[in-house]
């Protein structure tokens, strides 16, 4: 693949240019001060212990300090932090997250999607995104890994990774206890409590609990929705049984009971209402859907649980041995309602304002579903030749088991209920790969990096049809199994082998400034689309496979009171894998397609600064920039806008990429620019007693948040603010009060049928204490 002049000319130059401006400022730093700055941040981004500044990839990193400051609560509210990252709840899921990192993204929840940013806890990979909306309350350190991670992580990470690094058990008794109260009667509770046994033997126990109620008013049945009642416990253990072992062992249980349902504001009166003829205390019932489905009522609960274990056994000096193992249950069930009471023809939009509509279809999708993942990975690091070549290698298995249960029908608010497809899908994932990454100290300033991983993948799919009670919504969507898909034509076996290799090469100027440039490949392998309404449907897609190139700078000065993180990247990502939904107004129903669309190209710039010009004031700008765009359309997308050009609109026109007038699409939430600015200080008041105020202003570039560039699924640019002010004491307590979304900015997140919005803005009153 070759850059043309244009790209190449940004990338580089934008590299070169903030080199030059970096190195320009290695004038003799001020004598240094107490407290002063960036203290180092050790990340694992490559797999092993190492400096942020001394990574050659694009990593944004938080501390446990970081997080309490940026009120950063749960995984969603990482996306105000990291540049070119967009993230929201998934429509219908609260428990759910999409992100999309530099215009990758996956708003498909069914398990035979996988998303393109993955999701780590403790080097265990989280599968399945159904309950990925983490709530953060014994948190060591967060890391974002920009661009695809192919080498050192692996599975489906094209567009980048979330690592989650949970804190360990500590050799002392401490812990903490925190209480809050807020917007929407917002009860919050969490604590954590360190015990060692022995010098030998240390655990740890936290939990959390968590209830609101809902911000949207049903006018047709008066509840209220979108409330949550959360809770999780976690309990730790770290053995040290010699100088040379240390055995980490963690289990965690968590149900959320929090949803997403597609909700209107009010122009008049300013609340979030539904018009939705269903309740969230009573399922459909056996007269709408199959018996296994009957009992699920409006809303969405997620009971996962995860089990990891981490066996470190050091060899010599300079090596260790990792036995990683993880076991991850999620069992979902849910029940959304995507035309929410009304007839789409009639709703009046001003902007994210719902002006006017008249009842009408409800359109329920109805989901039980259970995921099982077992992971071993055996993991070694060490340094050899005199420090010459420090490496990282390893092999890794996994193994998923999915089944669903899930059916779609249509309500009209007049005339019969039928159904479009009702029925039982398995798929089952098994997966073997090797690695190892080497890293040349060629010179004490110049080191060479080279890394590849093998991937061999195997996923297979069954289908199964429930009766139902309802006649078909039309006389193509009929029940079919596993046979029928196999006699269209459709594998039901998709097997991926796939080699990705890293090259990098990185050189410190100066002791604290570094360059580097990366070249990276990537991939995230195929799927079906699995709710398709009748065998012929439900197609295979292809693995998708991107290639990233990615040239920065690692710096500090002053003392290290500035840092200045800056990364350009350009990627060419082929087959891009599209999951997406229309209006089908010949049937009345949503018509689900998931596919390769074309292949996708982004190039931009990223920037993380740091500055702590004196003792206790800290100010960031986190920013990127980015272009991305549809080329090198495939087929089956050619044909559909023949089709839609000829005037066979329905499922053509305004469906998947292909705009309502027969054009392509712009890439979903890749604005042009996103940026974050933020300020913390700590006043001392004396006595043992400081006021803590932070603020932070996250804005973002127009974007559009519908597949098909539909008008109604452009966001205009806008901005967030968030806030909040702490009373602490040197004995240990606290109290506080913050706000996210100060200002109660609505703004649209996501598209299906209508527009999906943001949560509004929240406030909470918190005490602490630290023990």
């Amino acid at each position: 693949m070759v850059l043309n002049s244009r790209k190449a000319g940004f990338f580089v130059g934008a590299v070169l240019l903030s080199s030059t401006a970096a190195v320009a400022q290695t004038a003799p730093a001020p004598a240094a001060e107490e407290n002063v700055a960036s203290t180092d941040i050790v990340v694992t981004a490559q797999r092993r212990a190492e400096r942020l500044q001394e990574v050659p990839l694009a990593v944004t990193a938080m501390t446990s300090d970081d997080i309490k400051l940026r009120q950063i609560n749960n995984t969603l509210d990482l996306v105000n932090y990291v540049p070119n990252l967009i993230g929201h709840n998934n429509t219908a899921l609260g428990t759910a997250n999409t992100y999309s990192l530099r215009g990758l993204a996956n708003t498909e929840s069914i398990s035979t999607f996988d998303p393109p940013v993955g999701t780590y806890v403790d080097d265990i990979y989280i599968s399945r995104q159904g309950a990925n909306n983490f709530s953060f309350f014994d948190i060591e350190r967060l890391e974002v890994l920009r661009g695809p991670q192919g080498t050192l992580f692996g599975r489906n990470t094209t567009g980048g990774a979330i690592n989650v690094i949970l804190r360990k058990p500590s050799d002392h008794i401490t812990g903490y206890m925190d209480a809050g109260y807020g917007r929407y009667n917002r009860a919050q509770i969490r604590g954590s409590i360190d015990l060692p046994l022995n010098e030998k033997l240390l655990t740890k126990l936290s939990g959390y609990y968590t209830r609101a109620d809902g911000y949207v008013k049903d006018r047709v049945t008066g509840q209220k929705l979108n409330g949550e009642e959360s809770w999780g416990v976690r309990g730790a253990l770290r053995a040290l049984p010699s100088d040379t072992v240390t055995w980490d062992l963690a289990g965690s249980y968590t149900y959320s009971s929090v949803a997403n349902l597609p909700n209107f504001r009010d122009a008049k009166t300013g609340e979030r209402v539904s018009y939705t003829p269903f309740r969230n205390d009573r399922g459909l019932g056996a007269g709408l859907v199959s018996a296994g489905l009957a009992d699920i009522p409006l809303g969405n609960v997620a009971r996962s649980a995860l089990v990891s274990s981490n066996l470190q056994i050091d060899v010599g000096d300079n090596a260790a041995i990792n036995i990683i193992t993880g076991y991850s249950y999620l069992r979902q069930k849910y029940m959304s309602d995507s035309f929410a009471g009304l007839s789409s023809a009639s709703v009046v939009f001003d902007g994210v304002d719902f002006i006017s509509g008249a009842r009408g279809t409800s359109t329920p999708l109805v989901n039980d579903s259970w995921s099982k993942q077992f992971s071993q990975e055996i993991k070694v690091t060490g340094t050899t030749f005199g420090g010459f070549l420090s490496y990282v290698g390893g092999f890794y298995y996994v193994n998923e088991r999915n089944w669903t249960n899930f059916a779609n029908i249509s309500v009209p608010l007049t005339g019969n209920p039928t159904v479009s497809g009702d029925r039982v899908m398995r798929n089952n994932t098994e997966a073997y790969a090797g690695y190892f990454q080497g890293d040349l100290h060629l010179t004490p300033k110049l080191t060479f990096t080279a890394g590849i991983r093998y991937t061999d993948e195997d996923k297979t799919i069954t289908f199964t049809p429930n009766k139902s009670p309802l006649a078909r919504s039309s006389a193509i969507n009929q029940p079919f199994d596993t046979q029928d898909v196999l006699n269209a034509g459709i594998p039901t076996e998709l097997r991926s082998k796939v080699w990705t290799p890293r090259f990098a090469l990185n050189y410190k100027i100066t002791p604290d400034v570094m360059v580097f440039g990366s070249v990276t490949k990537g991939f995230k392998s195929g799927g079906w689309n699995s709710r398709a309404y009748y065998a012929s449907g439900a197609v295979a897609f292809t693995k998708e496979t991107i290639w990233s190139y990615e040239g920065g700078i690692r710096s500090e000065f002053f003392d290290r009171k500035l840092r200045v993180n800056l990364t350009g990247f350009y990627f060419m990502d082929y087959d891009a894998q599209l999951p997406g939904g229309g209006y089908n107004p010949l049937t009345n129903t949503i018509t689900y397609l998931t596919r390769n669309v074309a292949d996708m190209e982004n190039y931009g710039l990223e920037g993380e600064i740091n500055l702590t010009p004196v003792r206790n004031f800290n100010l960031f700008w986190n920013f990127g920039l980015q272009h991305a765009r549809y080329t090198n359309l495939n087929q089956a997308t050619k044909d559909q806008i023949a089709r839609c050009l000829a005037g066979n609109f329905a499922n053509n026109c305004n469906t998947g990429i292909v705009t309502p007038t027969g054009g392509i699409g712009q890439p979903t939430r890749a604005p042009r620019f996103t940026s974050t600015l933020g300020a913390n200080y700590s006043f001392d008041l004396g006595g043992g007693y400081s006021l803590q105020p932070s603020a932070n202003w996250n804005y973002i570039s127009g974007t559009w948040v519908s597949t098909s560039n539909d008008k109604a699924g452009f966001q205009p640019a806008h901005s967030l603010f968030n806030g909040g002010l702490t009373l602490a004491s040197d004995a240990g307590w606290s109290v506080g009060v913050e706000c996210s979304n100060c200002f109660n900015s609505t703004y649209k997140t996501s598209f299906l049928i209508y527009p999906y919005l943001n949560n509004p803005g929240t406030w909470m009153a918190r005490v602490r204490y630290n023990f």
